[in-house]
């Protein structure tokens, strides 16, 4: 058994079904459907719709297989920090539970989870639920790189009348 070729918009509707009855060969070709489009990706919009169906089945479905292929696949790289900005820009907003596929995607390049985090901080009154959460689980030897302006946010943090 193999499944044809699909529409993508159909591809939500399949895999939902091949995990909620448990089809073994269904599962596998929408892995294999999954790879072809992560290998296949020429926009910011195929891009984009990878990124949003991986984090659907992580949110929804609990399996974190597809989005862990997408990190390897572009995780770290130039092109993974511009597609990121587009969900940062709207980082007080964002669901908690996509902030961790984010953070993968953004590999060492701490900057631009520094400049996120002084944008949230300057713009609103407190420290809001994801600054906090991205705070509590950063490897705290990023700040050795630019030390000045993470020092400086850290000054920020501290006038904020909640700390």
């Amino acid at each position: 058994k193999k499944m044809v070729d699909i529409e993508d918009g159909l591809f939500r509707e399949i895999n939902k079904m091949a995990v909620a009855f448990k089809i073994g060969w269904l599962q596998l070709d929408c892995r294999r459907w999954i790879e072809r489009k992560l290998l296949t990706v020429k926009s910011v919009e195929d891009r984009a719709y990878v990124f949003n169906e991986s984090y659907y089945v992580l949110k929804r479905l609990g399996k974190n297989e597809y989005m862990d292929m997408f990190v390897k696949e572009f995780g770290g790289s130039a092109d993974s920090i511009m597609f990121m900005s587009g969900y940062l820009d709207d980082f007080d907003s964002l669901e908690t539970e996509m902030l961790y596929p984010l953070l993968q995607l953004a590999g060492r390049n701490y900057e631009v989870i520094l400049d996120t985090l002084t944008k949230s901080v300057a713009n609103n009154p407190g420290l809001g639920k994801n600054a906090m959460l991205v705070l509590q689980n950063i490897n705290m030897w990023c700040f050795q790189a630019d030390w000045e302006r993470w020092s400086s946010l850290f000054n920020k943090i501290t006038e904020l009348p909640e700390i």
